[in-house]
């Protein structure tokens, strides 16, 4: 698939996924909270926010280097959008907030993470979008015969999204039933996408070699 037309389709999906979190954001009312003993024993660990912000720039390299054919590109592509909607109705029905610690920052991680706090307020928690975006990277690069020729690369994928998993309860970003959330999300949509479009046989005339 040509790297212009990849371009232009993750450039619409930033806009889109971006521009309805937030807006979310600002016009609805916090009303739950989820917090339970797990999420309160959870160390706060500012250092994670490095593995945190690492989503957008994996998710561009996984789909300009990884998922290369139509078929790939697509499955990913449809099934992140169907996961955006899905994650902007549930934070319309379930307007959610987490109590984020009060700090001093001091260290560059804490820099960060404080300044993560000032653009991203505390709401839209339930499910956690960083989690559900993280595990469909993960799942498209597993369709990369890439990934097929070198094992490796897919080891290195699902320890990196364990790690953005770990890192929204590590910055206490979002809940443990969050987490889960975000992870059901990314199953259904990856998986309900795929095989939507292989039933059909769509992408199906340049989807047999990546490049």
């Amino acid at each position: 698939m040509a790297t212009a037309a990849r371009i232009r389709y993750m450039l619409f999906f930033a806009i889109f996924t971006l521009g309805t979190y937030f807006f979310i954001q600002n016009y609805v009312t916090h009303e739950y909270d989820f917090l339970t003993p797990v999420d309160k024993a959870f160390p706060f660990m500012p250092e994670f926010v490095w593995i945190y912000h690492s989503l957008m720039p994996v998710m561009v390299a996984t789909m300009m280097l990884l998922v290369k054919s139509r078929r790939n590109f697509f499955t990913v592509f449809w099934a992140g959008l169907l996961a955006t909607l899905a994650i902007n109705a549930l934070y319309i029905l379930l307007p959610s907030f987490y109590p984020r610690p009060d700090f001093i920052p001091e260290t560059l991680s804490e820099h960060i993470l404080y300044s993560t706090y000032q653009v991203d307020n505390s709401s839209n928690t339930f499910p956690s979008g960083h989690v559900a975006y993280a595990w469909l990277m993960f799942y498209g690069a597993m369709t990369s015969p890439k990934v097929k020729e070198l094992p490796v690369l897919g080891r290195l994928y699902l320890l990196w999204a364990i790690g953005i998993t770990l890192s929204t309860l590590a910055i206490k970003a979002h809940y443990i039933i969050d987490v889960i959330g975000g992870f059901a999300v990314a199953s259904f949509c990856f998986y309900a996408v795929k095989s939507f479009i292989e039933k059909r046989n769509y992408y199906r005339e340049i989807c047999q070699v990546e490049t």
